[in-house]
């Protein structure tokens, strides 16, 4: 049983008071101890998830404090945070935090924070940005879980700080802490990620908005946009991205593992856009030549941080024979509420057409075909992936999951990830420019609030409310016409072929 204490320094001598009474029972986690002089203050902060429980002297410093806040951002990745979780409200925090309309004044605090981030980043070389890149995706992170977070600390029966000490010392001794689970530690980084994403979220920009699915299981909803340059979104840095991404959307780890040993890294772009040129003609859908198919294996990767199995690319060529439905196959962990770990097998669909409800209409119809096929697509990566040329540890650790132990237990769930592309039908207008920026967050909001039930009616029509699905939606400013032309670019050819 431990203890993790998260805090601002203003609120050091109450973390003292705190740590001073909790070591009577059980071990305390905290920075002024347990940092190593020259040690890792990032590797520190992760073990919070590590704790049996946290208490959180949440105070305006502490809502503005990039690292309490990496802290909090840490703990709410497991499921099963909140039953673990204590929440001291202290000083003028409390005017802010138990009222809902007082709510926006952190949220525009690290949307102001990113903003300037973004603009230092522009404004210099690419090379030299990496600790910017660092810290404009944890604040991307924050933003992502604040609303939730500040619900949560508001509908939470906190006691006074003045009682909080004796209260912090019954939780801990009464209340069970969750049932702990090393299948993360051991297991999930058994498969790696491929994708070289170091700049996606300079390249990709996140807009908040309030809608859910409310599914039972893990779900995501979630904006992105280009950078918006002269009234509509640059493509320069998304072509930079999917050229250096080629290779790695085309080939399988132990591929790319080969061109390595041959000191031949210099040659995967080239193989690679050789396969997809005699796959398939640029946007051409169901070959991996098409933007969305490209995107959906990014976002899976970077976004829901689920390592790819196979690309379309792989499917069209060296899985063709299976007749697969998905754009990708990829495989993702999950802490359920109980603590216990487990995975999904994530079925990949995408469409990029010019209006959002076009682009619904069309990704269900795969993730249609997709649930038809029943496990037709799991036993396609069983002989697929576990018959490539890959490292006995990957098919090690993908056989453990898709082969049932010997107690008969299952270790994944099926799940779905979708990317949709559209229009945003949003002009100029007498607009200035930073006029225009503003509008294009409002509209892909207003976007999303009319077309989210939508969604969940569609899910609820397959009889689908029981699967995860993870949405991730981006528009463009002519999908049809833009898709087209950046693959073309892509692949280097022309309309003339």
């Amino acid at each position: 049983m431990s203890l993790f204490i998260s805090y601002n320094r203003e609120q050091k001598d109450f973390a003292d008071r705190i740590e001073s009474s909790a070591r009577t029972v059980c071990p305390v986690m905290r920075d002024t101890n347990d940092i190593a002089p020259w040690g890792s203050i990032e590797e520190f902060m992760n073990r919070i998830r590590q704790a049996d429980y946290a208490v959180l002297l949440i105070s305006d410093e502490y809502l503005k404090s990039i690292n309490c806040m990496y802290e909090a951002c840490q703990l709410y990745k497991d499921v099963n945070w909140e039953s673990r979780t204590m929440y001291v409200v202290l000083g003028n925090a409390d005017i802010y935090v138990y009222t809902v309309a007082n709510h926006e004044r952190y949220i525009r605090y690290w949307k102001d924070r990113k903003t300037v981030l973004e603009d230092q980043a522009k404004s210099l070389p690419v090379e030299s940005i990496d600790s910017i890149t660092s810290e404009i995706k944890r604040v991307s992170e924050i933003l992502l879980m604040l609303g939730d977070f500040l619900k949560t600390i508001r509908d939470t029966n906190n006691t006074k700080p003045e009682n909080t000490i004796d209260a912090i010392i019954s939780f801990i001794t009464t209340t069970p802490a969750p049932k702990e689970t090393h299948l993360e530690d051991d297991n999930c980084e058994a498969l790696s990620k491929t994708l070289k994403g170091d700049a996606f979220d300079n390249i990709f920009k996140e807009v908040t908005h309030s809608e859910r699915l409310n599914l039972r299981n893990p779900h995501a909803l979630r904006l992105f946009h280009l950078d918006v340059v002269n009234y509509g979104f640059s493509q320069k840095e998304l072509l930079k991205f999917l050229r250096k991404n080629i290779g790695r959307y085309v080939y399988s780890r132990a591929k790319l593992e080969q061109f390595k040993l041959d000191d031949d890294v210099e040659g995967v772009r080239d193989e690679a856009l050789r396969i997809m040129r005699q796959t398939g003609r640029p946007d051409e859908k169901g070959t991996g030549n098409e933007l969305g198919e490209m995107l959906l294996y990014a976002f899976l990767e970077e976004k829901l941080d689920a390592p790819k199995l196979l690309s379309k690319v792989e499917l069209s060529t060296g899985a063709k024979q299976y007749n697969s439905q998905c754009d990708s196959i990829h495989m993702h962990f999950v802490n359920n509420a109980d603590g216990i770990a487990y995975y999904q097998m994530v079925f990949g669909t995408s469409s990029v057409i010019g209006d959002l409800k076009g682009a619904i209409d069309a990704a269900f119809e795969g993730v249609f075909k997709i649930e038809n096929r029943g496990d037709d697509e799991v036993e396609l990566v069983e002989h697929t992936f576990l018959n490539q040329n890959v490292p006995a540890r990957d098919v090690d650790f993908i056989r453990s999951i898709l082969i049932p132990s010997p107690n008969g237990n299952t270790t994944y769930d099926t799940a779905y990830g979708i990317f949709l592309g559209y229009s945003l039908g949003l002009e100029p207008g007498t607009r200035t420019a930073l006029e225009y920026r503003a509008a294009v967050n409002k509209k892909m909001e207003r976007d999303i609030q009319e077309y989210a039930k939508y969604i969940r009616e569609k899910i609820d029509e397959l009889g689908l409310s029981h699967r995860s699905f993870y949405f991730y939606v981006m528009p463009l400013t002519d999908a049809e016409k833009e898709k087209r032309e950046i693959m073309q670019s892509i692949m280097e050819v022309s309309d003339n072929g």
